[in-house]
């Protein structure tokens, strides 16, 4: 069962959701869902330890200096 809520928004607000909807009898639930579940989908999608630990590794590589050029990488690998 579905609890309804009545929620204020700014004039601002609801012409943002007005420019957000996919069809013009979208109803703004369906907006503001559809909006939700795609923020959540992109912080699940955020960086993880171990994209975290690589990406402080290759900092350490670079300031170490164990990093290549283009061309020195083409020459190792034997590309024109």
């Amino acid at each position: 069962m579905a609890v309804e809520a009545t929620i204020k928004v700014t004039p601002e607000v609801k012409g943002r959701l007005d420019k957000l909807k996919n069809y013009p009898r979208e109803t703004y639930n369906d907006v503001i869902d559809r909006l939700t579940r795609d923020a959540l989908e992109e912080a699940a999608e955020e960086l993880t330890d171990e994209d975290i630990r690589d990406i402080e590794e290759a900092i350490a590589d670079i300031k170490a200096g164990r990093v290549y050029t283009t061309e020195e990488l083409k020459l190792e690998l034997g590309i024109d």
